[in-house]
């Protein structure tokens, strides 16, 4: 593990209005850079802060895998299909595009400010039947390793996502170590939510910092903050 690999947070493409303040860790609407396009089948990696009474009002998606993980704050979600329910921390919501889905995100709060990540990974096949599904995340796994929270096939009780991907949520204790070992010919990413560790002697990771990896390299890591939170991508 070296800096080269690492996409800190200050290092991310920005856009703010007068309701959202959004950092994007790949390239995202007109914040383009060819040097961080995608990794594997990751598509998009958004962490947005939205304010009280706004949001993403009704637009359109197709063919890409949305996954909406929440940091502070609640969401309403509505859809195409007749979804229409509020969550937030503790939560992801997975959303197949497919073949058309329309759909809107709106802080369900008037007075509070909302957080959270928007991840976007490629489907496997295109023009598949769209749908939503939310599933709760085990709180007291994620403290203990790293807990599965959306995979190909949902199992352990995660998200269904229509790509040979997994994502897995760690929440170590101040000092905890965590470790990760990918097969062969699989990608690696991980990314702070909150918190800091350290990945490698004199390389540490803090709040919003990225981190790529391969199938040549063990992730071994040490939680040095408390609350520390982490999203890993098996890719």
């Amino acid at each position: 593990m070296s800096e080269r690999n690492v996409r800190r947070a200050h290092q991310r493409g920005a856009m703010e209005n007068d309701w959202l303040q959004a950092r994007f860790s790949f390239s995202f609407g007109d914040y383009q850079d060819p040097n961080h396009t995608h990794w594997g089948s990751l598509r998009a990696l958004n962490e947005d802060q939205v304010a009280a009474g706004k949001g993403f009002a009704w637009h359109g998606h197709r063919d890409i895998e949305s996954l909406t993980y929440p940091i502070e704050g609640r969401i309403h979600h509505t859809d195409s299909l007749g979804n229409d329910y509020v969550f937030g921390p503790g939560e992801l919501h997975r959303m197949t595009a497919g073949s058309g889905i329309e759909h809107a995100e709106m802080n369900a709060s008037a007075v509070a400010p909302e957080r959270h990540l928007q991840i976007w990974l490629y489907p496997q096949t295109r023009g598949l039947a769209p749908g939503c599904e939310l599933v709760r995340i085990d709180a007291a796994g994620a403290r203990d390793g790293w807990r599965l929270i959306a995979s190909p096939d949902g199992r352990d009780g995660s998200a269904t996502v229509r790509q040979r991907a997994f994502l897995f949520v760690g929440r170590p204790a101040l000092g905890g170590a965590l470790g990760f070992s990918l097969e062969a010919h699989r990608l690696g990413y991980l990314h702070v939510v909150a918190g800091a560790v350290a990945v490698a002697p004199g390389l540490q990771l803090r709040s919003g910092d990225g981190l790529r990896f391969t199938h040549h390299e063990t992730l071994a890591l040490v939680a040095e903050a408390e609350g520390s939170e982490l999203l890993l991508f098996d890719l």
